[in-house]
């Protein structure tokens, strides 16, 4: 995705693209937490995030300057660079912290499911802060997706037990993503996607580096999986999911772009089955019928 110049109106795009690009970056999203699984069996959480967000802004850098210039940073906006800085270390410092630290004691699965509460929050901040108006389908669509997860958790709390601590971060840091993508909401129209980007993914990188010293000595054992966890991580999951929540906040708005985030335990279950070996409940089977369903809501354009 290359960045272009942001004019002061939003173009309409149709409901089908906006699903591809949002089922797409679901199922991305939900890949991080097995690639971050593998990645934490070499080096400690803190420690691998991030070089994850360092790297993901050398390589934004480096791309930048092989695609030729884009469009250059409002320097005068301050308000915009800062409300982006904060959204990026909402997002990658804080949620990730948290929920890759968590993610020590909670199967990966889990993690996904956990995540998904995060529609909910955010399209309750967005009609009480921005104003958005979600219309009834949405408001029904999000409720049985929300149905499904809990249906869901209900299920791995008796089949798949996990360490509350770990839960509890996350679910705070699942607090600090819908807070980032209100924030997101007010600068996508006045900062270019790729420059958001890149504020976000090097800033992220070194606010988290002097923790990870402190707490894990930048402990690494290299080897093929780590270094392809994080490669993968770097590209594909943080320069991927960052341009497409982006464009997804700026064409569905921020209530619909975190619905996408119900369809986490659909593909993060069946990614824990397939690569982690994790054992899926059969609850699980059952949770994501309202979830597509009420995501199929949230995605039909009203009248």
């Amino acid at each position: 995705m290359t960045a272009g110049t942001i004019s002061a109106s939003t173009p309409t795009v149709s409901a089908l693209r906006i699903a591809v690009i949002g089922t797409t970056f679901s199922f991305v999203w939900s890949s991080a937490f097995i690639a971050g699984k593998i990645g934490m069996a070499s080096s400690g959480p803190l420690t691998l995030l991030s070089l994850r967000f360092l790297l993901a802004g050398a390589i934004l850098t480096v791309l930048g300057r092989w695609l030729g210039p884009k469009v250059p940073l409002v320097l005068r906006d301050r308000q915009a660079l800062l409300t982006a800085l904060a959204a990026g270390l909402l997002t990658n410092a804080v949620y990730l912290g948290l929920t890759y630290t968590g993610m020590q004691t909670v199967p990966a699965g889990l993690t996904a499911i956990l995540v998904s509460t995060n529609p909910l929050l955010t399209s309750s901040l967005a009609s009480a802060w921005l104003k958005e108006s979600f219309g009834w389908r949405g408001v029904l669509g999000l409720a049985a997706g929300f149905v499904g997860v809990i249906w869901i958790m209900g299920g791995r709390a008796t089949s798949v037990p996990a360490d509350a601590a770990g839960v509890i971060l996350i679910l705070v840091g699942t607090i600090a993503l819908a807070a980032s993508t209100l924030l997101n909401r007010r600068v996508v129209g006045r900062l270019d996607p790729w420059n958001i980007a890149l504020i976000q993914l090097p800033a992220s990188g070194l606010a988290l580096l002097p923790i990870a010293w402190w707490h894990e000595g930048l402990a690494i054992s290299p080897n093929a999986a780590f270094f392809g966890s994080l490669l993968y991580q770097a590209t594909i999951v943080s320069i991927g999911t960052t341009l497409m929540l982006l464009w997804l906040v700026r064409h569905g708005g921020t209530a619909r772009a975190s619905s996408f985030h119900l369809l986490n335990p659909v593909f993060g279950t069946l990614l824990a089955v397939g690569l982690l070996g994790e054992a899926i409940p059969t609850t699980d089977l059952f949770g994501m019928v309202p979830i597509v369903a009420g995501l199929a809501l949230v995605l039909r354009p009203g009248r």
